[in-house]
């Protein structure tokens, strides 16, 4: 563990977004000079877990917002989608490992139902947390808080 600079960190994902996924158009609204104590590698991790999902499961040409702000004593990573959304009878599940929301799409989207699982794994292991809010049909915003260094 050491001192990470998130707000460096979120706009090197940001670039990297942009980059690699041309079918999305990403925002950023990173907050700077936001610092946490973590394993910079598994944060990092984690937010492309975030990232990764909200690209898998929103309609090409719509938006995905990077977001870093900070609350006193915490600094909460969010990644809000235009997707699909999550019902709210799958909202209590969503990080249990190989629960997949829709089995249908499987075979499109990929992965193993593991990722949301280990995102939660990696925040609670640098003493944070999740929240997720989500409309169906209108996207989901999952924001991971983290202890402020």
């Amino acid at each position: 563990m050491q001192t990470v600079a998130l707000s460096v960190l979120m706009e090197e994902i940001y670039d990297q977004c942009v980059m690699i996924d041309p079918a999305h158009r990403y925002l950023s609204e990173i907050a700077a000079d936001v610092s946490v104590t973590a394993d910079e590698a598994m944060i990092k991790q984690a937010v492309r877990i975030l990232t990764d999902n909200a690209s898998k499961y929103s309609p090409e040409n719509t938006e995905i917002t990077l977001k870093l702000t900070l609350k006193p004593g915490w600094a909460l990573v969010s990644v809000q989608d235009c997707g699909q959304g999550i019902k709210s009878e799958d909202l209590p599940h969503v990080f249990e490992r190989f629960y997949r929301t829709d089995t249908s799409r499987a075979r499109q989207t990929g992965g193993t139902g593991l990722g949301l699982s280990i995102a939660l794994w990696i925040a609670q292991r640098h003493g944070g947390y999740f929240k997720v809010d989500s409309v169906p049909e209108l996207g989901t915003k999952f924001t991971m808080y983290l202890p402020a260094a």
